[in-house]
């Protein structure tokens, strides 16, 4: 699974009980993160280096490398996320607009939201 460290999170004052929250996702070479949702937040992400496999609902299968950018509606199911690379890291930035409380209670961790199965 990718690491995944916080960048920003900021509560939008014109949107009340909103934040916009900005993460750096690292991928070493082949890995990938499990299917999973983002706790009913907006997802917009942009490729920084590498390139990423990327599955969404029941849609095809996407190769996006550095520059390019994909977007999560709230509840989308993104089933394939990962490192397109074996011997390459590849990262992304995403940016959410998520419920604040989700945050608030359980930190950037519950902004992941990895199907019951694949749970550890």
């Amino acid at each position: 699974m990718g690491q995944v460290e916080l960048v920003y999170h900021n509560r939008l004052p014109n949107c009340p009980g909103k934040s916009c929250v900005g993460l750096l996702v690292t991928f070493p070479p082949n890995a990938s993160t499990p299917p999973h949702r983002h706790a009913g937040a907006s997802l917009s992400a942009l490729v920084l280096e590498g390139t990423v496999l990327n599955k969404m609902n029941d849609g095809p299968t996407h190769v996006i490398g550095a520059g390019g950018t994909f977007f999560e509606a709230p509840g989308c199911h993104h089933k394939v996320s990962a490192n397109y690379s074996t011997t390459e890291p590849a990262k992304i930035f995403a940016t959410l607009v998520v419920d604040t409380e989700v945050v608030d209670k359980g930190g950037i961790e519950a902004l992941v939201v990895i199907d019951e199965e694949y749970r550890v």
